[in-house]
């Protein structure tokens, strides 16, 4: 008999260790390649820098902090791919631009004056963070497998619900801004084109773009600079190119002028629906933020309400004080979704902190008009305003000192405004956000109807109607002096016209322009109220009875709100 020839019992061993190596080695793989995954795909957000480390035990003191300077989830790898952006991309994207693409020339405030320019303020009493206005939240998303670190913006309340002071000539004071007056210098329209162009023109020379980021933000990590070259780079340069071949815009919707939003068209888009037709110029004129628990519903149209209750109906001041801030949270944190790219899910995680800021605001009253008033004229001025506004408006006590809203009737219906706001929150978007993880929390409906707002802080808050048509209340007061064309943005306010400080343009049709000598802090922007969505027409019927000493009674009332 042959007898087989054994191998070695070193070389089996050595096979089977070899082996046994190479199943350890995959099952490493393995759960690194896993990590990894639920790493990017995980939800957890990055916290706000400029919040404090202890938030305090108040609620209403940690929505103050929360409405100034809180992420509310909304910095995360989610809204990266929809509002959020890597701040050394951005800062070094918009110092480029402003130093005509070299590098050398780059500094920190360039990058202010970028962020100016759009409306954008910086406190006189700074926040710590370089370049960082306020209303932007920057926090650190990081993963720890992949070893991803990436400082990342997006806006927060304050952006739009943080507006400048005035002194006693109407001037502006950018460096104490407000929170609850609206900013209405912000021009979202104009931040996503400027956004735009600047990382179009970064992308074009990303040595030069390297060279910026290194000279802004020198001490940025070996993390850092990985997750921005093999995560960030290679998805904005997919991003970029995918926009430029579909029309070369930042957005597929318009998001109107200073002062103005267009949540509806945003919405839409983050909910998938259709943002390509004309009907997407629903804008929105930012409000000052006082008296806001009167609301029965909320948005211009009421389209959100508390479900199971009604839509539109009067509130005392007893019942507004009695609001329960948690059922407005709810439906204010779906807000973070159009505005800051939130997904639903996410945002609904998020309640709580809102709840915080919706408890703050309900102890906010609009800061007291700055200027002259006229006080021989306050009685026959409170006197036509219980007459002839206070149905819609809202009934306030008898002081002529500093007035409180008591009763608010929630009334909405046409009074001939423009009415593309009304239309585009449509049954289609209704139905959307029923599908939404919010229905529990939102009754939404097609109302059709726009809601007549409290008149608290009405002085700060020009131009007015719902879409920012009509620059002063003298001319909500006399229609047929309305401009067709005016400036907006970085303007000085008219103490006896209440609004925007203009000169008439010389002729029919000519642009209403900002006083000789006058310097913006922000770039204006043109209203032509003949384009679609800005038209200035309406509330015409409700002034037209009114004489000259009641129209300039009102007006010194009007400024005590």
């Amino acid at each position: 008999m042959i007898s087989r020839q054994r191998r070695p019992l070193g070389l089996e061993f050595k096979q089977k260790a070899v082996r046994l190596v190479f199943v350890v080695v995959m099952l490493v793989v393995l759960v690194i390649v896993g990590w990894s995954w639920l790493g990017l795909n995980s939800s957890y957000s990055a916290r706000s820098l400029s919040l404090p480390a202890m938030l305090p035990h108040n609620s209403i003191e940690r929505g103050r902090l929360f409405f100034a300077y809180g992420d509310l989830g909304v910095i995360d790898l989610d809204t990266l791919e929809t509002n959020a952006l890597p701040w050394a991309l951005l800062t070094a994207a918009l110092a480029l631009d402003a130093a005509k693409g070299d590098p050398q020339r780059v500094t920190p405030a360039m990058v202010e004056d970028q962020f100016r320019s759009v409306g954008f303020l910086y406190p006189a009493q700074g926040r710590g963070i370089s370049m960082l206005p306020f209303g932007v939240n920057l926090g650190r998303v990081q993963r720890v497998m992949p070893p991803i670190s990436i400082a990342t913006v997006n806006i927060g309340c304050a952006a739009c619900h943080a507006g400048v002071s005035y002194d006693s000539r109407g001037y502006p004071d950018p460096a104490l801004p407000v929170a609850g007056t609206p900013n209405t210098s912000l021009d979202l329209e104009a931040y996503a084109q400027l956004v735009y162009r600047s990382l179009k023109g970064a992308f074009s020379d990303e040595t030069a773009l390297w060279q910026a980021m290194e000279r802004l933000h020198p001490d940025m990590s070996w993390r850092e600079r990985l997750s921005l070259r093999l995560v960030v780079f290679p998805q904005a340069r997919a991003r970029m190119e995918e926009l430029e071949a579909n029309g070369d815009q930042p957005l597929p919707f318009p998001n109107g002028r200073p002062g103005l939003t267009n949540g509806v068209a945003a919405l839409k888009q983050r909910l998938g629906l259709d943002t390509s037709h004309d009907t997407v110029a629903g804008f929105v004129s930012i409000p000052d933020l006082a008296d806001r628990t009167f609301r029965s519903s909320f948005l211009a149209d009421g389209a959100y309400a508390v479900p199971g209750t009604e839509r539109f109906s009067p509130r005392t001041r007893k019942e507004a004080a009695e609001a329960d801030p948690v059922l407005l949270g709810r439906i204010a944190s779906f807000f973070t979704v159009p505005s800051m790219g939130m997904s639903p899910k996410r945002a609904e995680e998020e309640i709580p902190a809102v709840v915080d800021i919706v408890r703050f605001l309900a102890t906010y009253r609009a800061p007291a008009f700055p200027g002259e008033i006229e006080r021989e004229k306050l009685p026959l001025g409170r006197e036509v305003y219980a007459r002839d506004c206070a149905r819609c408006h809202g009934r306030y006590d008898d002081s002529l000192e500093s007035p409180r809203l008591q009763h608010f009737p929630n009334w909405a219906g046409d009074i001939g405004t423009e009415a593309t706001r009304a239309e585009v929150f449509d049954a289609e978007l209704a139905a959307a956000v029923s599908e939404t993880h919010y229905a529990a929390y939102i009754e939404p409906a097609a109302t059709g109807k726009l809601v007549a707002l409290p008149l608290s802080g009405v002085w700060a808050s020009a131009p007015y109607f719902v879409n920012g048509s009509v620059p002063t209340l003298r001319h909500v007061l006399e229609p047929e002096t309305r401009p067709e064309r005016f400036m907006v943005g970085g303007h000085r306010l008219d103490m006896e016209k209440v609004g925007l400080a203009l000169a008439p343009a010389p002729g029919k049709g000519g642009v209403w322009r900002y006083p000789a000598g006058y310097e913006p802090f922000s770039t204006p922007a043109e209203v032509d109220t003949r384009q679609p969505g800005f038209s200035n027409r309406g509330h015409d019927a409700e002034v037209e009875g009114l004489t000259t000493n009641e129209r300039d009674a009102l007006l010194e009332y009007l400024k005590l709100l």
